[in-house]
């Protein structure tokens, strides 16, 4: 049996014998409903606003952890994309795109790049409004029933929606819907090597991102997934000048929600990580996962760096030529 199906089912094990009320309820409860999801987010930008989160985890009443998100953006990825964004020009296919929370509620942009750069390329984009967290984030607090439902809840709303491809630009969303029994007869497709194809076949004009660029390998892309080559083609692709990071495919710390209740020892992963983005001297690093980004973000704002971090699909889109701002 795989490592991490070990490791799933000990959390299982675990959250069954030794109850966590407050994680049950964000996991099992909060994470697994939209609705109050987007309760949730809003009254953490409240009290992100009036300084209360700040204080929270100041005052040591809050996780250090709290702090990683940074400041959230005033609306999620859902109310800028609609549910069905067509081709632009000929049609090549049709795909399902999966919008996962982090993406959603953290990084509006890289969906928005994500649905204009493959629209560009010839998909027809389909966004179920029914779909809900992948699951991930309740296998690992051990709510593996509430990650089960999501799951076949998600794959109901794709099967509904006629769609039997579907792509992600979240690393992990990917990894744990790949492995779904749920999903059984859907097609889910890495974005990298998606991208790689229809590039292939529309030979779009790309003008070069003129930037010293480098790349972190998500865990759940490299070593969950295999897949290491396919991300670095893209980047240099759309890029100018590429660099090839030392440590490239080390952890940066972050881990999912690891590092919301691991603080200090996800700081200490990330510190050898952050040097390795410096001795590459990149103005910009780039990775597969919206939750390397926070980590990322986070670390190289505290060591005072001017390093920026983005999805590849944003550099992309960039050296596509296409308007994606807010």
């Amino acid at each position: 049996m795989p490592v991490h199906r070990i490791v799933t089912a000990a959390r299982s094990l675990a959250a069954e014998k030794v109850p966590a009320p407050v994680q049950k309820l964000i996991f099992g409860k909060v994470w697994t409903h939209p609705t109050q999801l987007n309760l949730s987010a809003k009254l953490v930008r409240k009290c992100q606003a009036t300084g209360l989160v700040d204080l929270g985890v100041a005052k040591g009443l809050l996780p250090k952890g709290f702090s990683l998100p940074g400041r959230l953006p005033d609306r999620p990825a859902r109310a800028y994309i609609p549910e069905i964004t067509p081709a632009a020009g000929k049609l090549k296919m049709r795909l399902g795109y999966f919008l996962g929370c982090s993406t959603d509620f953290l990084y509006p942009e890289v969906a928005i790049c994500t649905v204009a750069v493959l629209s560009r390329l010839g998909c027809e984009v389909v966004l179920p409004r029914q779909l809900k967290c992948c699951g991930l984030p309740q296998q690992e607090s051990g709510e593996t029933g509430a990650a089960g439902m999501l799951a076949l809840s998600n794959a109901k709303a794709f099967q509904q929606a006629g769609v039997e491809i579907v792509v992600t630009d979240c690393a992990s969303c990917a990894a744990e819907i790949k492995e779904s029994p749920a999903f059984e007869g859907i097609q889910v497709l890495d974005l990298s090597r998606l991208l790689l194809e229809l590039i292939a076949g529309a030979k779009p004009t790309l003008q070069k991102v003129q930037k010293a660029i480098t790349y972190h390998d998500p865990c759940h892309l490299a070593k969950a997934q295999g897949i290491t080559g396919e991300p670095r083609e893209l980047l240099r692709l759309a890029c100018a000048d590429y660099r090839e990071m030392p440590g490239a495919g080390d952890c940066c710390g972050g881990g999912g929600i690891f590092s919301i209740y691991h603080y200090d020892v996800g700081m200490g992963i990330l510190k050898q990580k952050i040097s390795s983005i410096k001795e590459t001297r990149a103005e910009t690093v780039a990775t597969f996962c919206p939750a390397c980004i926070m980590q990322l973000r986070h670390g190289l704002w505290k060591n005072g760096g001017k390093v920026t971090v983005a999805h590849p699909v944003q550099l992309l889109a960039q050296s596509l030529g296409l308007n994606t701002r807010i």
